[in-house]
């Protein structure tokens, strides 16, 4: 199973991550998304970062680390949305571009499972 941020305790695995970023973007109020199509769009992401050119997967794993080392996934919804937004009005076009990244594709993917398992 891959893991990032190994030296942080525990490790967080990164469908977690994922899951996690795509709920706070798609649901940051709490209502509740549908699990199976979250489960589905976080695998979806996956492998979409997987099948970017090295340049681009590479910094957005990189991306992600820095995310998860600032202790993203170890805090409440609240701080952790909060953390979002801090990144998506960065002055830092990385962080912004990073946050437009998951925020975009995450919808679509999500979405795209819900109309599948509507129809």
């Amino acid at each position: 199973m891959l893991v990032l941020g190994g030296g942080i305790r525990g490790g967080v695995t990164v469908d977690a991550v994922i899951s996690l970023l795509l709920e706070d973007l798609l649901d940051p109020s709490g209502r509740g998304l549908d699990a199976a199509c979250l489960a589905g769009a976080t695998q979806d992401m996956k492998g979409r970062v997987r099948g970017m050119p090295r340049y681009m997967g590479g910094g957005m794993a990189a991306l992600t680390v820095l995310f998860v080392a600032n202790g993203y996934t170890r805090r409440p919804k609240e701080k952790r949305v909060a953390q979002i937004e801090q990144w998506r009005t960065s002055p830092v076009s990385l962080q912004r571009d990073f946050v437009e990244f998951w925020e975009k594709m995450g919808t679509f993917t999500y979405w795209s499972r819900v109309e599948k398992a509507v129809h």
